[in-house]
């Protein structure tokens, strides 16, 4: 019996038929509806065999696993019908970039390192996933992905040749694949461009990230650490957390915020919390790391501080949104906080870490199908009221 006569047709295999469209094989297609409707409905680890026997009811863990890991299928078309698709249901109010930490046993998992995580403050063996997501009401719904490859995965012939990497894969920087990424969505997906939200207080490489989108003419809203640097009017470097922490700058600007911005505003911004944020707007200067060859000082941004009523930095955004107002901003900022909810929804009922397979292929086919899964949950419920993640 073929498999798709075991499926009852229904909104699942309408979604699939579109987004798996650019797949050339019809027995592709019926598999990545198996795996997708498994995804969905196997509780617990979300493996080939469990997926194969709970949807099927017949042992075919082995047809299964070669579509995920060995078969040709090109996961870029998918990911742009999925983007689009998205796009079409509900409007994206911006693009979120975050990464996700998969823990790994062992070495042989493609992409796998030991690495310290600076959000998680320890060491961990695991892959590191890059995703762009499209922040619509129903959550943020990851439609792009990169594995961030570490140097040793290219440069041992016996490690690339064991994961299948291609060879145009090189070890980038994290704020180099971002960029693609978002080309991609923009350029090749055709999707409308918004602004680019991300919570980048691990990011070393901030500057250069905010070059290369500025030159594109892109909005930008990042959350950063405390220790980023930014010019004073004497082009001295300061961390941006003694930007704003100036004793009474709720009262009148201090010497700290005359030196650094142009103006300063004091705003109450309430950004669907229960209490009122206390938030200090101010012009900077962000280096440019010597990246722009007219020798230019850097990048003028718009850095936004909350402020406890002590007068400490709480949490520090930059943005060149300079006409919104401060909630607005804020709001849209905050974004990329409900990706690390949708992650978390995504590895625990979504089989986010259960890809066995240890293939470069393999683990984008697994990470676009359960992006695809994820979507359809999200936007299949979005006229019932549902619960964070």
């Amino acid at each position: 019996m073929s498999t798709a006569a075991m499926i009852t047709r229904d909104a699942l295999s309408d979604f699939a038929g579109e987004i798996f469209s650019s797949m050339s094989r019809v027995d592709q297609r019926r598999w990545g509806e198996v795996y997708l409707r498994g995804l969905l409905v196997v509780e617990g680890k979300k493996s080939v065999r469990r997926i194969s026997e709970d949807v099927l009811s017949i042992p075919a863990h082995q047809s299964l696993q070669q579509f995920i890991n060995q078969s040709p299928w090109e996961w870029e078309p998918v990911r742009a019908h999925m983007a689009r698709y998205v796009s079409k249901e509900e409007t994206p109010k911006a693009w979120v970039l975050s990464r996700v930490a998969i823990p790994k046993r062992g070495e042989r998992s493609v992409g796998v390192e030991r690495r310290f995580l600076p959000e998680a403050s320890r060491t961990v063996n695991c892959q590191i996933g890059l995703a762009v997501a499209l922040a619509v009401p129903s959550g943020n719904l990851p439609v792009n992905w990169r594995l961030l490859m570490p140097a040793k995965w290219l440069t041992d012939s016996t490690l690339r040749e064991s994961a299948y990497i291609p060879r145009d894969v090189r070890a980038n920087p994290e704020w180099v694949d971002f960029v693609a990424m978002l080309d991609e969505l923009e350029f090749q997906w055709d999707v409308c461009r918004v602004p680019v939200v991300a919570d980048l207080r691990h990011l070393a490489e901030v500057p250069e990230l905010v070059t290369e989108l500025t030159d594109r003419g892109l909005d930008f809203s990042f959350e950063v650490d405390g220790s980023l640097e930014v010019l004073d009017t004497a082009g001295q470097r300061r961390p941006v957390r003694t930007v704003h922490a100036a004793r009474g700058a709720f009262k009148g600007a201090g010497s700290a915020l005359e030196s650094l911005g142009r103006w300063c505003r004091q705003t109450s911004a309430s950004c669907g919390h229960r209490d009122t944020m206390k938030v200090v707007s101010s012009l900077v200067t962000l280096p440019d790391n010597g990246r722009r060859p007219d020798g230019g000082q850097g990048l003028r941004v718009r850095l936004l501080t909350e402020v406890s009523p002590s007068g400490l930095a709480k949490h520090s955004w930059i943005t060149n949104l300079r006409e919104h107002r401060v909630d607005e901003i804020v709001a849209l900022s905050r974004l990329a906080q409900r990706s690390k909810e949708n992650m978390k929804a995504m590895e625990n009922r979504f089989g986010l870490r259960d890809f066995e397979g240890r293939s470069y292929r393999g683990w984008h086919h697994h990470m676009t199908m359960v992006s695809a899964a994820y979507a359809f949950h999200r936007l299949a419920d979005r006229a019932l009221p549902t619960p964070p993640g």
